[in-house]
């Protein structure tokens, strides 16, 4: 029995033993070190600018958005003679996305262009002097350091407001618009200002129009679209600029309208149906111009004849009647535009007066088409006969 007790006192020693040498162990184990999080990311001049100017964020009311090829989109522009032409002055566009595009006005007395090398691109002026073009002028007052690879200038038909796009400290990435006006009295352009949200973006973003006598706009921009294409955003310009500042939005909603994800929800801030009549209008008003530009015309008789030259009637009275409908479009076209600055006065300030003669205009023109499509009727039945 003694002997028995003595076997467990010393089994208890060489367990406690054993135990102290694995906690002895445990503890002169090393402990794996913690992995090192990520570096936060830095912040950049570019996205330092971009918070600034998100709660400026303007409203603006997006009428419809195109995609198309990026070295097709001046052509496909439908803007009118009247506010300008914009064409290319070389083939394709450069490492920067620049085409060295050349504005002229409706005038076709002014225009300003980009021009460079390899190097960079600046904006210049030209000025017509009779039948031909003076000496090219830099604008040299917009610093080609501060804004590089000038590009795409638009003026407006104020003839002092100018658009354009360039790379530089002032942008919030790629290409952005970029506005300035002129001083007449010092003959000299302000420091140009960056056009903000949602005009600029993350991406490139290369021209903005705005179309005075139409009250439209169009923006084209590389944003969520592929490398060799662009969107063509057509919108509504308002005179005065209007933002969310007290609107109460969070970063996420301010995101969404700053990138433009989604034109629908900016139908709220304007009447897009009264957008797409003008936006018509013009369509019809240029394809009216590039009939009488061409010397060419279409006239349906029937569905096997089409008139495409007064001197294809038979009958002398058709081409009396026809001079008639050529004289009646032109009025139509001419009260259009009388009812769309009537009616953009009327929204600047209801007025009594104008909405009156808005009332009369609408009349006016009301028979105007009816009398247009009498005429149009007895064109074909005098050549049915």
């Amino acid at each position: 029995m003694k002997q028995k007790i003595i076997m467990l006192m010393v089994m208890a020693l060489l367990a406690a033993e054993t135990g102290h040498a694995q906690r002895q162990r445990t503890v002169g184990k090393a402990r794996p070190t913690k992995k090192a999080g990520r570096p936060a990311m830095q912040e950049t001049p570019a996205n330092s600018l971009y918070r600034t100017m998100l709660p400026a964020t303007a409203k603006v009311m997006f009428v419809d958005s195109m995609a198309v090829a990026k070295a097709d989109f001046l052509a496909v522009i439908p803007m009118d003679s009247e506010v300008g032409r914009l064409t290319a002055r070389q083939t394709g566009t450069n490492a920067q996305g620049g085409c060295q595009m050349q504005y002229q006005d409706g005038f076709g007395d002014r225009r300003i262009f980009a021009a460079g090398d390899t190097t960079g691109t600046t904006l210049w002026s030209q000025t017509r002097l009779g039948s031909a073009w003076g000496q090219p002028v830099r604008l040299a007052d917009i610093s080609g350091e501060d804004y590089m690879w000038q590009d795409y200038p638009f003026l407006s038909t104020d003839g002092t407001t100018l658009y354009f796009s360039a790379i530089g400290p002032g942008s919030i990435g790629g290409r952005d618009i970029f506005m300035t006006t002129f001083d007449a009295d010092k003959g000299e352009w302000y420091k140009p200002e960056n056009y903000g949200l949602p005009f600029n973006s993350t991406a490139n973003d290369y021209l903005l129009v705005i179309d005075d006598v139409d009250t439209l706009g169009w923006l084209v921009s590389d944003r969520f679209q592929p490398q060799d294409s662009v969107c063509i955003y057509t919108f509504v310009p308002s005179g005065l600029r209007q933002d969310f500042t007290n609107d109460g939005l969070s970063t996420s909603q301010l995101e969404h309208y700053a990138a433009i994800r989604s034109i629908r929800d900016t139908w709220a801030f304007g009447s897009r149906s009264e957008a797409l009549v003008r936006l018509r209008t013009l369509a019809a008003r240029r394809k009216a111009k590039s009939g009488m530009a061409a010397g060419g015309m279409r006239f349906v008789i029937n569905n096997g004849r089409v008139v495409t030259s007064p001197s294809q009637f038979k009958k002398a009275e058709s081409r009396r009647l026809y001079a008639q409908i050529e004289e009646l479009d032109a009025m139509i076209a001419k009260t259009e535009q009388e009812l769309e600055s009537l009616r953009s006065a009327y929204h600047r300030q209801a007025d009594p007066q104008t909405a009156r003669q808005i009332i009369n205009a609408e009349k006016q023109q009301a028979r105007q088409r009816e009398d247009l499509r009498a005429l149009t009727l007895k064109v074909r039945v005098l050549e049915n006969q």
